[in-house]
């Protein structure tokens, strides 16, 4: 049952609360009855049947969706239950003196004008509150999400209260879904901790996560995510502006974005950088049919006749930022990077080691640059690097 329902009927209940007090008034409150009285009583009592039962199909109501819901009960939920359940003794009182104790016949108008008042609370907490919601737009049911309306706002602060018990809310609010991925996401969720997210608020936390990024398509997952990186982490330290506006090779970018991921693990990873790097490449690189003018300001187009000339690393070293961390003259830029023209250091350095370092990287320190140079080209980094050696 849906709370526009349930609100109507609880409205009704408010309407035959009233007209069983009026019916009272006109059967004991005037010297001489506008109406006949057996005709009065009969509409009462049949008045009050109906009351009941509208009662008890609102009290049924209310208890079924208790238990459906694990949510934690707000304040708004327990008044309403509180002023729901004190109504049944004051029925059961009433109904007690009109059939068995004509005494205290006198009681039984204000008992009814009681009923009426919390009848009045008890409704308006809930209906009440819900038709002024629908105007607005914004209502959400406090048991059943799909019952209601869909809430921003209320979606944003169960992601804030629940999410972070497992996660650092930087990575909830970096991802980018289609709405599909992100109910399949907060399900799995929930399925590890069923007592932690109900129904409801699995329903509420979707609806925020998919309206802040407005992903309709999956086609729509890959800007936007680049976009949520580069302003949460990248704008960090860059102007994007200036980032923008730099002419780099598809290459450039991709290595670009490796060396900043290398210098600040802890706040880009590893699989932010490659996803970051191949779209910069592909949005900001600069095509095939312009690289080679970008290329040859950097490194003169050299022929390949047989057998194969050898590979001038320098300008590599830095197209491919290595410069950034081992510095200009080999010595060492970066903190913990090796200084190449210490003669120990090269001799306890075999060949074999320097490109297994350079095919695979080293540590957390060094990209691997296998996928990214050709054997010819990390054979000539080794010389290069062998070149710095100081006698």
């Amino acid at each position: 049952m849906g709370p526009w329902l349930t609100s109507t009927l609880g409205f009704l209940f408010v309407i035959l609360a009233a007209v069983q007090v009026w019916l009272m008034l006109e059967v004991i409150g005037r010297e001489r009855p506008r109406f006949n009285e057996k005709i009065m009583s009969v509409i009462h009592r049949w008045n009050g049947r109906l009351f009941l039962l509208v009662y008890f199909v609102l009290a049924f109501v209310m208890i079924q969706r208790l238990a459906q819901s694990s949510a934690p009960l707000d304040a708004r939920t327990i008044i309403h239950a509180t002023l729901a359940l004190s109504i049944l003794p004051l029925l059961f009182v009433k109904i007690l003196i009109v059939r068995y104790y004509p005494k205290a016949f006198n009681y039984v108008l204000p008992i009814g004008v009681i009923i009426l008042a919390i009848s009045l609370a008890f409704v308006g907490v809930m209906g009440g509150y819900y038709f002024i919601k629908k105007a607005s737009g914004t209502y959400v049911s406090t048991y059943n999400a799909q019952a209601g309306f869909l809430d921003v706002e209320v979606g944003r602060a169960i992601v804030i209260d629940k999410c972070n018990k497992c996660h650092d809310l930087t990575r909830v609010f970096t991802l980018a879904k289609t709405p599909e991925d992100w109910l399949a996401t907060v399900n799995r969720m929930a399925e590890r901790d069923p007592t932690w997210l109900s129904a409801d608020q699995i329903q509420q936390a979707v609806h925020f996560l998919s309206e802040r990024q407005n992903i309709k398509k999956a086609e729509q997952v890959t800007p936007v995510q680049a976009e949520t990186i580069l302003l949460t982490k990248c704008s960090k330290c860059h102007n994007l502006d200036r980032a923008f506006n730099q002419r780099r090779t598809e290459h450039e970018w991709k290595i670009l974005v490796k060396r900043m991921s290398t210098r600040h693990r802890s706040w880009i990873n590893d699989d932010e950088a490659a996803f970051l790097g191949n779209y910069m490449a592909k949005v900001y690189g600069i095509k095939a049919g312009d690289e080679a003018t970008v290329v040859a300001t950097a490194e003169p187009a050299v022929a390949k006749p047989a057998p194969p000339q050898e590979i001038n690393f320098a300008p590599l070293f830095k197209s491919n930022g290595c410069v950034f961390c081992h510095g200009e003259e080999g010595d060492g830029a970066a903190p913990g990077t090796p200084d190449w023209t210490d003669p120990e250091w090269q001799d306890s350095r075999t060949d074999e080691q320097l490109l297994e370092a350079i095919a695979n990287g080293k540590g957390d320190k060094m990209p691997k640059f296998g996928g990214t140079l050709s054997a010819e080209e990390m054979r000539g980094a080794l010389k290069f690097v062998r070149g710095f050696r100081q006698n």
